[in-house]
């Protein structure tokens, strides 16, 4: 079983590669994609000894859509060796760091909010890339792109008198932006509206601020500008977190 495995891995990243560069994104073949069958999401991609490395998880060798996630790791790598501020760790770091210094943010739940904030930044950034190489390889398409992007939107906020339920719904109203921001930056149908009637199911159920938070987060993250220079990522970035870090003190989510 290993050995196919590997093979059917070694198979998507020849292929992914080659989907990359034929679509203008030069990345090193010296890459490595390994395996890790426990991971509890799709993969995620990291440097390891100075060379690039793409973890896989098991239920992504299942899934149909290997090798288009193959392509989405190797778009944050892209962006990563082309020196993108938004895959500047120096600047993300930076930054993260001020606001959650100025804002009081040391609880472990408020850091996860954060760092989950930065990554939807990067994960728009990467995909900027990865759709032009979808779009020219079919390796993944946009149908298939929509039932995953609706599998990720959430429907109900957590209910609960802890303190960070504030945060945890925070959280998911980011993801929902995420997913209707790429949708709308990639030309990614929204059949019969489902996920913006998903997206409207989760609001409901919020505060007006959390409403307003919504409309601010994804026009923020549709208008993501590709030629932007380090203080103006750095700046935009800061506005941003910082938003969320006021959104939070309001306590959003309570109706």
């Amino acid at each position: 079983m290993a050995s196919s495995e590997n093979g059917l891995v070694e198979r998507a990243k020849c292929n992914a590669l080659k989907t990359m560069k034929e679509a203008g994104f030069d990345v090193s073949d010296k890459l490595k994609v390994v395996i890790d069958p426990k991971l509890p999401f799709m993969g995620y991609s990291t440097k390891r000894n100075g060379r690039d490395i793409v973890v896989v998880s098991g239920m992504a060798l299942k899934s149909k859509m290997l090798e288009g996630l193959l392509i989405h790791e190797m778009s944050h790598i892209y962006r990563t060796s082309t020196d993108h501020p938004s895959h500047d760790p120096a600047v993300l770091n930076k930054v993260a760091s001020y606001v959650m210094q100025r804002s009081h943010l040391t609880r472990d739940y408020q850091v996860a909010v954060v760092h989950q904030a930065i990554n939807h930044i990067e994960d728009l950034y990467a995909d900027d890339v990865a759709f032009q190489a979808f779009n020219q390889s079919g390796a993944f398409r946009l149908d298939q792109v929509y039932e995953f992007f609706l599998d990720w939107i959430n429907e109900k906020p957590v209910r609960s008198k802890k303190a960070k339920t504030t945060w945890l719904n925070i959280g998911l109203m980011l993801n929902n932006c995420f997913v209707i921001s790429n949708m709308t930056r990639h030309g990614v149908l929204d059949v019969d509206n489902q996920a913006g009637n998903k997206v409207q199911k989760f609001l409901s159920q919020t505060s007006e601020r959390m409403k307003q938070g919504f409309v601010y987060f994804k026009d923020f993250m549709m208008n993501l500008q590709e030629n932007v220079t380090e203080k103006e990522f750095e700046e935009s970035l800061t506005d941003y977190l910082t938003r969320i870090a006021e959104l939070a003190n309001a306590r959003a989510d309570q109706t």
